[in-house]
């Protein structure tokens, strides 16, 4: 008898394994609208990364000008 019920549970697990039965759910308006949301917020981050990114770079740029500006007029003041 204890093998007849093992070998049940072997054959349906088995037939379960092989042919699954399709799940069918509904995802409603709360998936598009989402989606809608991630794409956006994937564009407006790509765009503010490189807004930052040109920021600095301007930044650094400028900044570093006027730093070596200064530094180079108080090394030729400490010359003379």
């Amino acid at each position: 008898m204890h093998s007849k019920v093992k070998t049940l549970f072997i054959f349906l697990l088995s037939i379960s394994i092989i042919m699954p039965q399709a799940a069918h759910a509904y995802a409603g308006p709360g998936v598009a609208i989402a989606s809608i949301i991630v794409f956006f917020t994937v564009i407006f981050a790509f765009f503010a990364s490189s807004f930052i990114s040109l920021f600095k770079f301007f930044k650094r740029l400028f900044t570093s000008n006027k730093y070596n500006k200064k530094k180079n007029s108080a090394f030729k003041n400490k010359k003379k």
